[in-house]
Formats: C-alpha cells, sequence, structure tokens
C-alpha cells in the first residue's frame, strides 16, 4: 500500500498531484487546484481558523480546476460556520453558480 505524503508549505496542500494553493489578498482567498476528499480536511480546518478571525471571507475559486462532492460539503460548510457565526461569506468566479444551483437544489428536496 502507498501512503502518501503530505507537504505543507506556504498554504499550500499538495497530496499525489493533486494540490490545493491558498493564497490572500486582503479579504480574498484564492483556491488554486483541487478541493476534493484529499484535500478537503485541510481545507475545512484552514476556514475554521480563518472565519473566526474575519468579519469577511471571500472565496474565489476562478482557478479551481476541480470540486469533487466532498470539495462541494466542505464549501457548504464554510458557509454554514459563516452563518452560524453572522460572518460574511462569499464564493466568486467561474463556478459559482453551479455552487448556489447545488445549494439551493439540495435544499428544496
Amino acid at each position: 500500500m502507498f501512503i502518501s505524503e503530505v507537504t505543507r508549505k506556504c498554504n499550500q496542500i499538495n497530496i499525489y498531484n493533486m494540490s490545493l494553493k491558498i493564497s490572500k489578498k486582503k479579504s480574498v482567498y484564492y483556491l488554486k487546484g483541487v478541493i476534493s476528499k484529499l484535500t478537503e480536511k485541510k481545507f475545512l480546518n484552514y476556514f475554521k481558523k480563518i472565519i473566526n478571525k474575519k468579519k469577511r471571507i471571500v472565496l474565489n475559486i476562478e482557478e479551481t480546476k476541480q470540486i469533487d462532492k466532498s470539495g462541494l460539503n466542505a464549501i457548504k460548510t464554510i458557509l454554514e460556520k459563516g452563518k452560524q457565526k453572522s460572518k460574511e461569506v462569499f464564493i466568486v468566479g467561474n463556478g459559482c453558480k453551479e455552487i448556489y444551483d447545488d445549494m439551493f437544489q439540495t435544499e428544496a428536496i
């Protein structure tokens, strides 16, 4: 069994060839790479800490190549945590409409 090596450097999570890099400029967090089952835990841990410190968080997914079901659930979790703590959490970039549609389709069921 192959055990993956996890490297964290400058807010970057590398697992196999699927990685997620998070960079920040003001209150905008730029997500580059993949939000998946392999990067979900680190993604959630990172933003759960941030959400306690910031009033406003903007997730820019413009350079996100893939978001699987686990990644989508992780984003939903961050949105819900923000709502619970009266924080403003926004998603911007190509693909945010699909996330919006999925969230409201799920709630309507």
